[in-house]
């Protein structure tokens, strides 16, 4: 009986805080898609009001736009509730900037880990192979993309076409480019350039018909290559890109850096683009990230920059060359030519 009667020495709200945490996510991508943001954006709205307008009840309603205010998402005065900087950038679709099928995809990576947690701490289940199908879905390429269009498409895309002769480069290897729109922009740039974009065979099946939407089907074309079996074909390309892509193959990267190198022509470059573990991005995003990636089946999410200079040395590249890339240059991008 006495011990029931002591009370704790420790402050219990950061777990409390955290455990709430799952609903405040869900509550913001449900909003975002149901466009209660988009709403919100022409004009403020009282609950009552946003309740009438989605047919919804008002008391729960108030309660889900107060949750959202407490977290930076909306923001309420006497004439109701209206988005704030930003949710009208990152959750209002008319952005350029919208990113909720990108926040939606880091959901389902993360439910997909919590679904089997001890399992895969032990290394008895395997994600890795469920996730080579999960990136040929359209709403994960548009995620993809939108990650990518927060900063470091920009500055990978700027970098590159900063690189000695760039403007006289004509055949371009997007190395795993998904979604392709690093490539695309890179077209922007150097009108001449004939990018083919490398990935699974679903992934690439998937980019064709997006490449074409975009109108880029007459200057770009996707293949099909599994980095696991396949080779890029010798002395074929002026430029090589890999976004996101090096950290699935640490246990083989001097191999891989090789065979790009011979895919390469004389003078041509190779750039990766991927994450540094050095940028100004919360301890908390860093550490989840790289917990995800591990239990999904990889060593890491981050090539290290002087371990990957190393490597590219080793494999016959020089001229490295590096810089951040992302709004917290999270993001690294090395380059290295072949002599």
């Amino acid at each position: 009986m006495p011990q029931l009667m002591t009370v704790p020495q420790t402050d219990f709200t950061p777990l409390e805080t955290l455990a709430m945490s799952e609903i405040a996510v869900r509550a913001a991508l449900e909003s975002t898609r149901l466009g209660i943001f988009d709403a919100l954006a022409e004009s403020p709205l009282s609950a009552h009001e946003v309740a009438g307008k989605f047919g919804f009840q008002e008391a729960k309603t108030a309660a889900l736009l107060d949750l959202l205010v407490s977290v930076g998402l909306l923001a309420r005065d006497s004439g109701g509730y209206t988005t704030t900087p930003t949710s009208s950038e990152y959750l209002c679709h008319a952005s350029p900037f919208f990113v909720g099928k990108g926040m939606e995809l880091t959901q389902r990576f993360l439910h997909s880990v919590a679904a089997d947690f001890t399992s895969l701490l032990r290394g008895s289940s395997d994600l890795r192979s469920e996730s080579d199908t999960l990136w040929a879905v359209d709403d994960t390429l548009d995620g993809t993309e939108q990650e990518a269009r927060l900063g470091s498409l920009q500055d990978v895309v700027a970098f590159t076409a900063g690189l000695p002769g760039f403007a006289g480069m004509r055949r371009m290897c997007d190395v795993g480019g998904n979604h392709g729109a690093f490539s695309m922009a890179l077209l922007d740039r150097n009108p001449q350039l004939r990018p083919e974009l490398a990935d699974l065979p679903e992934v690439a099946a998937a980019a064709t018909p997006r490449i074409a939407a975009r109108g880029y089907a007459d200057r770009m074309s996707a293949f099909a290559c599994d980095l696991r079996t396949d080779a890029l074909e010798p002395a074929r390309y002026d430029l090589l890109l890999a976004s996101h892509v090096l950290y699935g193959f640490m246990d083989r990267l001097p191999g891989l850096l090789s065979m790009f190198h011979r895919a390469l022509n004389s003078g041509g470059w190779f750039v990766s683009h991927h994450m540094s573990g050095e940028g100004q991005v919360p301890a908390l995003v860093t550490q989840a990230r790289e917990l995800v990636t591990r239990m999904a089946g990889y060593a890491t999410h981050v090539v290290a920059k002087e371990q990957l200079a190393g490597a590219l040395r080793e494999a016959g590249f020089d001229e490295i060359r590096t810089a951040p890339a992302g709004q917290r240059q999270e993001g690294l991008i090395v380059a290295a030519r072949k002599a």
